[in-house]
């Protein structure tokens, strides 16, 4: 109500806003049909990925129920008559009996042509002609044996002899080779051909017939005959030359010297056997240093064994330098422009598990730095040996020699 004192006031009601529309009726048409195809094509998408699921999961149910084994070998007898006799040789044969089981419930085994090779010592002493081609049934086991002698088998009165001597120790030991090609075959279908190559470990008494221990066992097959090597198979020894020096003082030679007085060298060898299984078995080890092509001195030490996980060095060795060397050596020295060279030549054999491996060759190559002093330079001060180049093998076989 309006006074003297106040001035009225009139209210106006706000007209209500119209409601803008920021896109068309057309955009939004588009919208719904974009969202449309967009649930379509997710639709279609996941009916594939569920369909190609589907079809992941029978394939690899299909794998698992076709999936096939390989056959499984067993070494039931293995004899070598008449090791009792010292001319056991004339007559000397090798019989065996080994089956093969095709485990397949569905699944046959076409075999190719088998052979089997007999080893001693991982030398082969016979081979022969197993089978021809044939046919395994599924859930079967077919008989392997057969008889070496003559032609097939290649026993010498030494390798007799060596059968011999393990007689007297109680046992000898042989690998039988089974060697084949297979092929797995379902119904009408046939895989792809296969190497397959079965390794029958068997030892013998001193009657010649098989001991129990080996009777009846599995022989191993395949990948698991390589992981069981890979697991055993011993590692190089490390070889070092440590403590090496040359002193240009130890004659009272100049640098004019004519050549006839003798330098020398003293040197260490250091050897790590890293296997915690296998000992090894060296020759006698040949150490060649040289001064650029000329053999400056040589040394052999005689052969021993180094126990597993041992680490040997050996006592300290003075060598005499051939004086024409030991010139040219010593000037290079007193220069600081020294370089030795180091080879190592000899031959060793690894007994793991009571097995000993066959005999092979070692050829090692190295080079140091000499100081003024006539010593090692360097932050170790040693020379580790490396596998060496078939140049320098070559060069060691004619020193050997």
């Amino acid at each position: 109500m309006p006074t003297p004192n106040r001035i009225p006031i009139q209210i106006t009601p706000e007209k209500p806003q119209p409601l803008q529309r920021h896109h068309t009726a057309r955009y939004y048409a588009h919208r719904v049909r974009e969202s449309l195809a967009t649930r379509v094509s997710k639709t279609i998408c996941i009916g594939f990925l569920s369909i190609l699921l589907v079809l992941g999961i029978v394939a690899f149910i299909l794998w698992l129920s076709l999936r096939p084994h390989r056959p499984r070998f067993h070494i039931h007898e293995f004899s070598v008559p008449g090791l009792d006799q010292a001319t056991g040789f004339e007559n000397a044969q090798i019989t065996f009996n080994v089956t093969a089981r095709n485990s397949n419930q569905h699944i046959g085994i076409n075999y190719y042509s088998m052979e089997a090779m007999v080893y001693y010592r991982d030398q082969q002493v016979g081979s022969i002609h197993l089978k021809d081609p044939f046919y395994q049934e599924p859930k079967t086991t077919t008989v392997l044996d057969a008889t070496l002698s003559g032609a097939t088998l290649t026993v010498s009165s030494r390798r007799w002899e060596e059968f011999l001597n393990d007689r007297g120790k109680g046992k000898i030991g042989f690998r039988l080779d089974i060697k084949s090609v297979v092929r797995f075959k379902v119904s009408t279908w046939d895989f792809h051909r296969h190497t397959m190559h079965a390794t029958c470990d068997v030892v013998v008494g001193p009657n010649g017939y098989i001991l129990p221990t080996s009777k009846d066992k599995r022989c191993l097959l395949g990948l698991l005959a390589l992981c069981l090597w890979l697991s055993l198979r011993p590692r190089n020894p490390t070889i070092t030359v440590v403590e090496l020096s040359l002193p240009p003082g130890d004659n009272r030679t100049s640098v004019t010297d004519d050549g006839n007085n003798n330098g020398t060298l003293y040197y260490n060898l250091e050897i790590d056997n890293q296997n915690k299984d296998s000992n090894i078995y060296f020759d006698d080890i040949l150490v060649t240093f040289y001064n650029g092509q000329d053999r400056a001195a040589v040394d052999r030490i005689s052969a021993f064994t180094l126990g597993k996980g041992k680490t040997q060095r050996m006592a300290a060795r003075d060598l005499s330098v051939d004086g024409r060397v030991w010139k040219a050596l010593r000037n290079a020295i007193l220069n600081a422009t020294a370089e030795v060279k180091v080879g190592v030549v000899t031959g060793l054999r690894y007994k793991t598990w009571g097995i000993k491996s066959k005999h092979q060759g070692v050829h090692l190559q190295g080079t140091g730095k000499i100081g003024k002093d006539g010593k090692l330079i360097g932050k170790k001060k040693k020379i580790k040996l490396k596998h060496a180049s078939k140049k320098w093998r070559v060069k060691a076989s004619h020193i050997h020699n």
